[in-house]
């Protein structure tokens, strides 16, 4: 019997999370398994499991990486917000200069907090706003669409892969020798 997050007796958002996340590996190494035309098997399920980044999982990964992704649009929008033409505030230099001085790279949650750790209230000011932008975009499907990202993916995985598999089939076929 296959457990279904929904119908788990604990209510505790990290419980479904981690329910959620087992049951997508399953999936997934019913899929590798279906690709490679084998039966599905715990050995399979317990293959794809292990597939990490230096003992993070793949979804810990990208699911740090659009962190960092919201938290840099999130800089973009207070940018722009402060140096519109409504609304010229004397705190978007200093925010350029500051990400001249520390730019935002991976780890935006560290910088965020550098910048919320400054001495200078506005900056931290900056970085509440910052904050607050930034939950916005991701709780919205106006400021992240996360269903369109699902689709854009898998689209050019798709496409990436017919172009690999032509380029292969062509070199292939161009090395043979003629006869």
């Amino acid at each position: 019997m296959r457990a279904d997050p929904a119908h788990l007796p604990s209510t505790s958002g990290r419980a479904r999370a981690c329910a959620n996340r087992a049951r997508s590996r399953i999936t997934r190494a019913r899929t590798i398994a279906r690709a490679s035309g084998d039966d599905v098997d715990d050995a399979a399920r317990a293959r794809f499991a292990s597939v990490n980044f230096h003992g993070v999982s793949p979804e810990d990964k990208a699911s740090a990486a659009l962190c960092d992704l919201l938290t840099m649009s999130a800089v973009r929008v207070v940018i722009d917000q402060m140096s519109g033409s409504r609304h010229r505030s004397p705190m978007a230099p200093k925010l350029i200069d500051y990400l001249q001085q520390k730019p935002l790279r991976a780890g935006a949650s560290a910088w965020l907090a550098e910048l919320m750790a400054h001495e200078d209230l506005d900056h931290r000011a900056v970085a509440l706003r910052i904050i607050e932008t930034r939950k916005v975009l991701a709780a919205t499907r106006e400021g992240f669409d996360y269903d369109w990202m699902r689709e854009e993916t898998l689209e050019g995985l798709a496409r990436e892969n017919l172009e690999l598999s032509r380029a292969l089939a062509g070199s292939s076929f161009g090395d043979a020798p003629e006869t």
